[in-house]
């Protein structure tokens, strides 16, 4: 049984959903506005989205539990040898919190403009201050950083993939949400991205 890690992760994905759950609630009674919007939108490639997520989290649940009653299959759930120590652990835990920090600070700074999915019946705030005058998604950079603690608690192969489906769902909705954003906003909206990066300050 591995106690640690299952406690350690088992707390970010808790804190992680508190999260999302708190805020939508919140918004919900305050604006009258539900922000959950993916799996009500009229397109297909968002509603395939939303299921895609929900695909996610099952299995990230499903990892969690095989992964602290340490099962072993090929070797899918073997932890490497370096990086398997509880001081890496906490490291990773660390970096997970650091991940829903920016996750928190994204939902306070977009207030009521906050959304999960692309809101096509209400227009919404553009948002570019704050960090967003050097990024465009710390919700995302958060998630990313959030998968690379989870990884660096389990580092084993079935994470690694679980990161890389989730890497890829997340890049494939930030260029839908940039497409719609520059069909709304227009010119504002181009000028901002050509000012801005994804994630990664004067990188990417």
């Amino acid at each position: 049984m591995d106690i640690t890690g299952g406690l350690l992760v088992g707390t970010l994905l808790i804190i992680y959903f508190l999260l999302w759950k708190v805020k939508r609630v919140r918004q919900t009674k305050n604006t009258g506005i539900d922000p959950e919007v993916l799996k009500k939108s009229e397109s297909n490639l968002q509603r395939y989205m939303g299921g895609m997520f929900n695909l996610l989290t099952g299995y990230a649940v499903f990892l969690i539990f095989f992964h602290t009653v340490n099962v072993q299959f090929y070797s899918l759930f073997s932890r490497s040898g370096i990086l398997n120590q509880n001081a890496i652990k906490y490291i990773g835990f660390a970096l997970g919190m650091i991940g829903l920090c920016f996750c928190l600070y994204a939902q306070v700074k977009m207030g009521k403009s906050w959304r999960v999915g692309i809101d096509e019946t209400i227009k919404t705030d553009l948002i570019t201050t704050g960090l967003y005058k050097i990024i465009r998604n710390p919700t995302y950079l958060g998630l990313y950083i959030l998968n690379i603690g989870v990884w660096l608690i389990w580092p084993t192969w079935a994470i690694f993939v679980l990161n890389i489906f989730f890497i890829y769902t997340l890049e494939i909705q930030v260029r839908c949400e940039e497409d719609f954003l520059e069909k709304t906003f227009g010119r504002e909206y181009i000028e901002y991205k050509n000012k801005t990066k994804r994630y990664i300050p004067f990188i990417y």
